[in-house]
């Protein structure tokens, strides 16, 4: 660009509009590309919303061809609250009977009492309230008793801000007075040894530490300074092992190991932890009981989660460790439940583990006893009704694409409403704008070779003779035609009394004749449309591509980019070209500029002389 613009001083004349004229002219074939590139994102995008259109109809015609569209069942039952049932698109057709039943039970077992003269609380440690408990053993810390010890290094603490408590990571501590805890500086420097108090009474001087071996809690007789860290050492703690041994379905023991030899789910939890703690800690594990305290009666409840009788030779709940049994006072003597579901279907006298039970593709729900010289009548049958809708809600959705297709196909391209550009919309309101645009926009796809295509093959697919050696080869056979009115472009009408008829004499005809996944002549009407479908979408995205793709992964992405290149090489050149308009109209104004210094001087001159 020029360093210097004259806009005409000398010369009277408007520069500045005459320039902005002159490139006017000038950028009109930019504004040509501009609308070109506009005008092929636009149709880019439509072939976009065809694919979507498409894709849509693929997955109805994919959920089509499954088997429970075709063989959806009704089911009743003469006493919902006492047997429910549900089936399968296998379940055979047929009314069933069920009589004499009692009703599966799961194994429980309830502990005697826990606590000594003082309940415990559910929510502190077990450590803390060691001594509450009603067996006194529980107390006892000594080795060979019901606590045992491990040994653990606690992590170095950082003094992140000058204070005097602070926490090990585990509590129920096995810890000596007059032993020390090290502070060390932020380089690894000693600072002090602290020498451990247990007794909570005692006074703290400023060498102390108090160490509570419930909770892990520290409290330094001084304050610790920001920046150092206390650190860590080997300490003991105490924590308790029991073992549930359960049964699946199957009668094996529910392990939490596979390779454990003891055949039961183990636990391990440390002093810290509470009774309810434990209490969801064994309900929400994998061996299969749900266990809670009730502090009213200071008893425990543990009940299996499966109901009937899992281990034939044996209780159902087997526990291990004195901590369940002395101090939890368990008795697997005092197990009930876990009974089978017997009962009498069609005359077979049979058992189950389980209330919910399944039988030749039906799923029966035992909800109560029925006594003697009672029975409950269950019902299947094919839905057609279900089955019907299934089909209308296809055809519906066909016809919805084939007038969006038709009409993308038949709209009405108007080429005199180029795309705006974006000095054309400054001049022009939003209605304008809009109605512009909308004529702009129509006949993006008018007569396209692909959505024609698209229609024809969905159309062909619609037509086609089926061979199943069934009793349907044509949709036509079973109520379904296109509409006599050509214009529609192939939509699909539907007979439903003969629709009906057809699905309840041949369900499984009906069924091949739309979804047989075989190829050739015998290929299932949906599955035909499915090819033609994926087909065009196949051509639409290696035309169109999707949102996802970058512009050199399809064709009119590569139109597009190079668009861009040419409209950014044209942009730099009428950069230029304005350059130089201004370059020659500046050197008119200076030419000028000179002429009329010259003209003044002469005509001094004669004006002098005379």
């Amino acid at each position: 660009m020029s360093s210097m613009r004259i806009g005409g001083l000398a010369s009277g004349m408007d520069i500045d509009q005459l320039v902005n004229d002159l490139m006017k002219a000038e950028r009109m074939p930019l504004q040509k590309l501009q609308q070109d590139q506009m005008w092929l994102t636009w149709q880019r995008d439509a072939y976009r919303e065809a694919n979507a259109l498409l894709f849509d109809l693929d997955s109805l015609a994919f959920n089509s061809t499954l088997t429970e569209t075709f063989k959806t069942k009704s089911v009743s039952s003469s006493n919902e609250g006492l047997v429910s049932i549900s089936a399968g698109a296998s379940a055979a057709n047929g009314v069933h009977t069920i009589e004499n039943a009692t009703v599966a039970s799961a194994a429980s077992n309830v502990s005697g009492t826990i606590s000594g003269a003082t309940k415990i609380d559910p929510t502190k440690s077990l450590f803390e309230q060691r001594a509450l408990f009603g067996n006194t053993a529980f107390a006892n810390e000594e080795t060979g008793g019901i606590w045992e010890k491990k040994t653990f290094t606690n992590a170095d603490i950082a003094v992140t801000q000058e204070k005097d408590t602070f926490k090990l990571q585990k509590g129920a501590l096995n810890v000596t007075a007059g032993e020390t805890i090290e502070v060390h500086d932020s380089d690894g420097n000693l600072l002090k040894a602290y020498t451990i108090v247990t007794d909570p009474n005692q006074t703290l001087t400023e060498n102390d530490v108090y160490v509570n071996a419930n909770t892990g809690d520290l409290k330094f007789g001084e304050n610790l300074a920001e920046g150092s860290s206390i650190k860590g050492k080997l300490y003991e703690h105490y924590y308790l092992s029991f073992g549930i041994t359960t049964y699946d379905s199957n009668g094996n023991p529910i392990e939490d190991d596979p390779d454990n030899p003891n055949s039961r789910f183990d636990f391990e939890i440390d002093g810290t932890t509470t009774l309810n703690n434990l209490m969801s800690q064994i309900s929400n594990s994998k061996v299969g009981v749900s266990a809670f305290y009730d502090t009213f009666s200071d008893k425990l409840s543990f009940q299996r989660k499966q109901t009937g009788d899992l281990n034939t030779s044996g209780k159902e709940m087997q526990f291990s460790g004195s901590f369940l049994t002395d101090v939890l006072n368990l008795d697997e003597a005092n197990e009930t439940g876990g009974t089978n579901a017997t009962f009498t279907i069609d005359g077979l006298t049979t058992s189950r583990a389980s209330n919910t039970f399944t039988i030749s593709g039906v799923t029966y729900t035992l909800k109560g006893n029925i006594p003697a010289g009672t029975k409950v009548s269950v019902s299947v049958q094919n839905d057609t009704e279900k089955a019907v809708e299934n089909i209308k809600d296809f055809v519906k959705k066909y016809n919805e694409l084939i007038d969006k297709m038709n009409g993308m196909l038949r709209e009405e391209r108007y080429r005199s409403y180029k795309p705006l550009t974006e000095d054309q919309k400054k001049d022009m309101s939003d209605n304008e704008i809009e109605l512009w645009e909308e004529r702009a926009k129509s006949g993006l796809l008018r007569n396209d070779s692909i959505l024609s295509s698209a229609i024809s093959g969905m159309r062909s697919a619609f037509y086609s003779v089926i061979e199943t050696n069934d009793d349907f080869k044509h949709l036509s056979e079973i109520g379904i035609t296109t509409t006599s009115n050509y214009l529609e472009g192939g939509k699909l009408q539907i007979n439903e009394s003969k629709l009906r008829q057809a699905m309840s004499d041949s369900p499984d005809a009906v069924q091949k004749l739309f979804s047989n996944s075989a190829t050739g002549d015998s290929r299932g009407i949906l599955n035909r449309v499915r090819d033609s479908i994926k087909d065009t979408m196949g051509r639409i995205e290696e035309k169109a591509g999707k949102s996802t793709h970058t512009l050199q992964q399809y064709s009119m992405g590569r139109r597009l980019d190079d668009m861009n290149d040419r409209i950014t090489r044209f942009e730099d050149r009428m950069i230029q070209v304005e350059d130089r308009y201004w370059r020659q109209f500046t050197a008119m104004e200076q030419a000028i500029n000179r002429m009329n210094s010259q003209s003044m001087y002469l005509s001094q001159q004669f004006s002098g002389g005379m």
